[in-house]
């Protein structure tokens, strides 16, 4: 009987140690800790996964390890229309010291605020006010956030463009040179002949109707710079050519214009392009191709440096109406208010904003400032807001990457 029960003991102990192992073993910080991790106070559970919290909700989580040390707080939690809620998190209960208080609004669905903590700790979370909480997470730098965003985004995008989207395809589109009217804008409206380069796909019918993408270039460019022509070089043609052959993206037409708006080189002509997109340039496509301008769930803008300005300040700010996916590629923000502003005094909803940038981009230093318009406004999320950053610099390493993937967002069925 001794014999049997040393070994039953023996196990029951094993058992205890385990159990106690995991009740104490702490919880890592710099992993995102949501609902399931926490003791929910007065509160509900929401099917998505979040908590639907009101003043006297609290949450709180045991022995959470913030090692060496923490310098940001990241939070994700959303006000209700009309309504503002506050969050405060405190170390070792609510007559601790507290580490963080963040205000939520409509609009705004991601809090980032400084910190400085280390070691384990327990954490009590308050909040003042209703609305959602979805989840939290430290991190040391900026630069560890970047990196969380893209793991986060990784489905949606490539890092690089698979060898074989760059390569001649038997199945060809075609690139024609456009004529069209457009008129001085920049200086005296006054009617002149300007050209385009147009992409055709494969198989392209002029009774149907193929969705339009504007592809804009930079400050010392023209319709050319994105090599849009007939030759095996031209990679946006490839790239179109061999996503439509393996049917990744439906057909679409790709047009690069000059993204001036008017017959100068001064670089003021391109902040008034938007009057011959709308006025000029918009219409002769559709008079000469199987598009349509008025529905603009078909039609999407994009364009490099300059040309990502213009796809932010004139295609999300002016020309709203034209256009419901954008593409940043290496281009300057502007003012993150005054895009939310533009987009939150709509009604009109956006299918696709992606933004692309090389990590060691000197010339667009202001880019990261995309980040900062999604907690603005209610119509970016994370699903239709894509933020990518890829080892490079200002150039068409990145840009062409940009164009591969947002040319299969826009082009997915």
């Amino acid at each position: 009987m001794k014999k049997l029960i040393i070994p039953l003991l023996l196990c029951l102990l094993f058992l205890t140690s385990l159990s106690l192992a995991e009740e104490t073993s702490p919880i890592n910080a710099f992993l995102p800790i949501f609902i399931g991790d926490m003791t929910v106070t007065d509160a509900e559970i929401t099917e998505d996964g979040a908590v639907a919290v009101h003043t006297g909700s609290v949450l709180t989580v045991n022995n959470v390890d913030f090692a060496t040390g923490a310098a940001i707080l990241r939070i994700q939690a959303k006000a209700p229309a009309e309504g503002r809620l506050g969050v405060k998190f405190y170390l070792d209960g609510t007559e601790g010291p507290a580490l963080a208080t963040v205000f939520f609004t409509p609009i705004t669905k991601e809090g980032r605020v400084p910190v400085s903590v280390e070691g384990v700790h327990d954490v009590t979370i308050t909040f003042e006010g209703e609305g959602t909480f979805s989840g939290w997470q430290v991190f040391t730098s900026m630069e560890e956030i970047e990196a969380a965003i893209r793991a986060e985004n990784s489905g949606k995008y490539e890092d690089a463009i698979p060898t074989r989207y760059l390569v001649r395809c038997d199945q060809e589109g075609t690139v024609e040179r456009f004529t069209y009217e457009a008129h001085d804008y920049a200086n005296d409206k006054e009617a002149y002949e300007k050209t385009a380069c147009v992409y055709l796909p494969y198989g392209y019918d002029p009774e149907q109707t193929y969705p339009l993408l504007i592809l804009c270039h930079g400050v010392g460019g023209n319709e050319y710079e994105w090599g849009l022509d007939e030759g095996p070089s031209s990679r946006v043609k490839c790239i179109m050519d061999n996503l439509i052959k393996g049917g990744e993206i439906r057909p679409f037409i790709v047009v690069t214009p000059n993204g001036r708006g008017g017959r100068t080189s001064d670089t003021s002509s391109f902040y008034v392009f938007d009057q011959e997109l709308r006025y000029d340039l918009l219409p002769a496509l559709a008079e000469h191709y199987a598009v349509d301008i008025t529905d603009r769930e078909m039609c999407a803008m994009a364009g490099l440096s300059m040309g990502g300005m213009q796809t932010i300040s004139l295609g999300i700010e002016k020309c709203l109406d034209l256009f419901s996916a954008y593409g940043v590629f290496s281009g300057a923000t502007g003012t993150p208010a005054t895009v939310a502003a533009a987009l939150n005094a709509s009604d009109l909803e956006i299918r696709v904003f992606y933004s692309i940038c090389g990590t060691e981009d000197s010339v667009v230093t202001g880019f990261r400032n995309i980040e900062q318009i999604a907690p603005l406004t209610d119509k970016l999320n994370e699903d239709n807001f894509i933020v990518q950053y890829v080892p490079g610099g200002h150039d068409f390493g990145v840009w062409y990457l940009g164009f591969y993937n947002f040319a299969r967002l826009i082009g997915a069925e």
